[in-house]
């Protein structure tokens, strides 16, 4: 076994800039696409196994921050730290800042990402929002 190849700054950027558009506009099908299903949910209170896009979704909308930010029309990703995590897996800090119609930040969440590097593209194994 070698090591895995090098992540692609641009596709991952691309990946969760995406990631927020189908959050945004409920495109199950399009979240279907980025989650390696069925994925781990965990946060402080629990942990839920997510098998459907229809849950990732919920969860999504669940949190605290979709509450506070539900006059925002955009989810807009800032990535931070990306730690490789053995063959083909990366952690992936990622700070949401969610945005009304005038571009103004109307909250915000951290959460970390374990994704699955595929041969185009990444696909979401665990979503931990940090508190």
């Amino acid at each position: 076994m070698g090591t895995p190849a090098a992540y692609d700054d641009e596709a991952l950027a691309t990946f969760f800039a995406d990631l927020g558009l189908a959050l945004g506009a409920g495109d199950l099908e399009d979240l279907s696409e980025r989650f390696d299903l069925p994925a781990l949910h965990a946060d402080q209170s629990a942990s839920t196994v997510v098998t459907s896009p229809e849950q990732v979704l919920e969860l999504h909308r669940a949190r605290a921050v979709a509450e506070r930010a539900a006059e925002a029309v955009a989810a807009v990703p800032e990535l931070g730290a990306v730690d490789e995590a053995g063959w083909g897996l990366l952690w992936v800090a990622v700070r949401w800042s969610y945005r009304d119609e005038l571009a103004a930040e109307r909250a915000s969440e951290d959460v970390r990402y374990l994704l699955r590097r595929g041969r185009a593209t990444f696909a979401v194994c665990v979503v931990a929002p940090v508190d």
